[in-house]
């Protein structure tokens, strides 16, 4: 099984490795790994280990902020409790956890990281960020529908705002999509949710269509836009 190393810091004389099972993750599914903790000649106490999932969302341009495009952490992930690494001792700690829906996915510029954090003598010590490719398979089947429909994602597409934290998106990140054919007929959903909530806006009319998991797909998209329309 592949095994991708995401991240590695070394402090004083231990060294921690983060690793994934899987190069490629699904939104939704369970994700497996390991951390590596390697000692080095010294004994040292580590207070606690966190893995955080980060993603990135771009401020509105009202905000005048001098730093519109903000890092924010979507998962946080607790990997032990204090720990003492005796000198050239290894410890691997298995990690089991599952990535949210209302994390964005991988598109274009929006990329999605994983950083791994210490806590030594009640300092945190980041690692540099690494990206990873977070997928969506209900999300890329719904661009493949479009697409044979003739739409294709204008320049926006994708890339997260800020928006207010809610009880079913918790985070600042937003992730709309928005697509648009040759007659001028527009696409646009929120690709950060469970279930997907298309509008489809056509001269002056906009029709709504929700899209669910546990339905198939193709009868669901036809619904919405029917297959005499393909381009």
């Amino acid at each position: 099984m592949f095994k991708k190393l995401l991240s590695s810091i070394g402090i004083g004389s231990t060294k921690v490795n983060t690793v994934l099972f899987e190069d490629i993750i699904e939104r939704g599914k369970e994700v497996k790994g390991e951390v590596h903790i390697i000692g080095g000649i010294t004994e040292e106490k580590i207070s606690e280990i966190y893995i955080h999932i980060d993603s990135e969302f771009h401020k509105y341009d009202h905000d005048m902020t001098e730093f519109p495009d903000i890092t924010e952490p979507i998962l946080e992930i607790k990997v032990t409790d204090p720990l003492v690494i005796r000198p050239h001792e290894e410890k691997i700690i298995p990690i089991s956890f599952t990535i949210p829906y209302y994390t964005p996915i991988t598109f274009g510029k929006q990329t999605v990281q994983i950083q791994t954090e210490l806590k030594i003598n009640l300092l945190n010590h980041p690692v540099e960020k690494h990206d990873f490719i977070l997928i969506d398979p209900l999300i890329n089947d719904i661009f493949k529908f479009f697409k044979k429909q003739g739409f294709r994602h204008n320049f926006e597409s994708g890339f997260c705002r800020s928006k207010p934290p809610t009880s079913i998106n918790p985070t600042h990140c937003l992730q709309n999509f928005h697509l648009e054919n040759k007659d001028g007929v527009q696409i646009c959903f929120t690709g950060n949710e469970k279930d997907i909530n298309i509008h489809v806006r056509e001269k002056d009319q906009v029709r709504n269509f929700l899209i669910t998991r546990d339905q198939d797909l193709i009868i669901q998209l036809s619904k919405l836009y029917p297959s005499n329309k393909e381009a």
